[in-house]
């Protein structure tokens, strides 16, 4: 199977000052506060941060998937090679939704329709996407169940998804996000709820396929241990906002954020050995429906100084290729 995109340095997303408003009862949740980042082709790019810090958010504000109702993007930018997706039409938009750009959501099982067989599922994306005929977009949804290993794709294709397991479930998600070779593969927890096992040989065949077809990679997920393992480059958020960025060698090596550093040492680490307790973040998160004055992390960080409670900080360079918004991190990195 051959490649749209063959790679390289160039810039295949470009997200700018994103944010995204829910609204409510309660008022207006600045769900995202002006994030900025960049996703260049062929590379594996980790969002990680703990559950409520707007990484699904973004991945829905990409792709336009928010509910109309409830949530909007009001301001910022979202260049795909260029042309900013937030300007495209509806029709326009979903030319380029599971065409160019694919997403594995959390949970198969509500992303599946559960009264049509997963032949068929994958069979429509083809469809819709491409000029294929009937009999060659069911060919191709057996093709892509050889290729993402789920044994006798012949007679898979005709189950529906309550006669498989979680982890072929995935699978499936999986098969139907790439049959269209795209560009970019936005990967939502895509582990979530599965064992340890199934977890490995997921993300093994994600990167394996990226690989074979030369698709960039989005991988959100709260497990630092999979964005070592996985990605070149990670982006930590909190509170709505991108705290970090920076290669993930960097990240690991030199973390510039009080918040990174926090994530780090309440990791579990065989290296440490047995311990009773992991240490952990002292706090809460805070609520985005309250107005937060300064950096949100401050409540939290045994750095904060008064700067940290009445200015926010904004992303600035603490190193090539890595940026922290921080207004102590030169202390930080230090300690």
């Amino acid at each position: 199977m051959q490649s749209r995109n063959a790679g390289g340095d160039d810039v295949l997303l470009d997200v700018l000052d994103l944010e995204t408003h829910f609204y409510g009862e309660d008022g207006v949740v600045p769900a995202l506060g002006g994030i900025s980042f960049q996703i260049r082709s062929g590379e594996t790019l980790g969002v990680v941060g703990e559950s409520g810090c707007g990484k699904s958010v973004t991945a829905l504000s990409i792709l336009r998937l928010l509910p109309k109702l409830s949530a909007k993007t009001v301001g910022g930018e979202i260049r795909f090679r260029g042309r900013d997706l937030l300007k495209l039409s509806e029709p326009e938009m979903r030319l380029i939704r599971g065409d160019r750009i694919a997403m594995i959501f959390q949970e198969p099982m509500t992303s599946l329709n559960p009264v049509h067989t997963v032949g068929d599922q994958i069979a429509e994306a083809v469809q819709i996407h491409t000029k294929a005929s009937r009999s060659e977009a069911m060919a191709r949804a057996q093709e892509m169940l050889r290729l993402v290993r789920i044994a006798d794709p012949e007679r898979r294709v005709n189950n529906y998804p309550y006669e498989m397991s979680g982890g072929m479930r995935q699978r499936v998600m999986i098969a139907m996000a790439l049959a269209c070779t795209p560009e970019l593969l936005i990967a939502d927890e895509p582990t979530t709820a599965l064992d340890v096992t199934i977890q490995a040989q997921i993300l093994r065949l994600i990167l394996e396929l990226k690989q074979r077809m030369g698709t960039a990679v989005m991988l959100i997920t709260h497990d630092l241990g999979v964005v070592a393992e996985t990605c070149q480059r990670a982006v930590v958020m909190y509170a709505g906002r991108i705290v970090e960025q920076a290669t993930v060698r960097d990240l690991f090596a030199r973390p510039t954020h009080p918040y990174t550093q926090g994530l780090m040492r309440s990791a579990p680490d065989p290296r440490r050995g047995r311990q009773r307790r992991l240490p952990e973040i002292p706090g809460i998160v805070p609520s985005l429906r309250e107005p937060i004055a300064g950096c949100s992390f401050a409540p939290r960080c045994p750095y904060a100084i008064s700067i940290c409670h009445e200015k926010t900080p904004s992303l600035r360079d603490v190193g090539p290729d890595h940026a922290a918004a921080c207004w102590r991190s030169e202390e930080v990195v230090g300690a």
